[in-house]
C-alpha cells in the first residue's frame, strides 16, 4: 500500500481506524478459535470442560478461579484444610487466639 500520497491528517486518520479494526479482529479471531476448539472437542466426544479441565467461563476473558493447594490443615481434623487465601476458617482463627503459630498448621 502506497502512503506518501496521505497528508499527514489523512494518516493519523488511518492509523485509528486501523487500531479499531485490530482490536475487532481480535475479538472475532478469538470467538472463532473457540467455537473451533469446542467443534474440535465434540468431534472427539469430549466438552470443552473436560478437555480443559476446569470450568470454562461463560463469556471470552473472564478469568476461571482456580482453588489453591491446601497449605494448612486442622490438627483436629485434617480433612479440613486450607490454601492461606481468602477468608481463614475459624479452626484457623481459633489457633491462632490460643497464643499459637499459623506455621504449626502447615500440611
Amino acid at each position: 500500500m502506497e502512503l506518501s500520497g496521505f497528508s499527514l491528517p489523512q494518516l493519523y486518520e488511518l492509523q485509528k481506524k486501523i487500531a479499531v479494526e485490530i482490536e475487532n479482529r481480535k475479538v472475532t479471531d478469538k470467538h472463532d478459535l473457540l467455537v473451533e476448539i469446542q467443534n474440535l472437542a465434540a468431534a472427539k466426544g469430549f466438552s470443552l470442560n473436560e478437555v480443559l479441565g476446569v470450568e470454562v467461563a461463560k463469556k471470552l476473558g473472564k478469568k476461571v478461579a482456580v482453588a489453591g493447594k491446601p497449605q494448612f490443615a486442622n490438627p483436629n481434623d485434617p480433612s479440613q484444610t486450607w490454601s492461606g487465601r481468602g477468608r481463614k476458617p475459624q479452626w484457623a482463627i481459633d489457633w491462632l487466639a490460643a497464643g499459637k503459630s499459623l506455621d504449626d498448621l502447615r500440611v
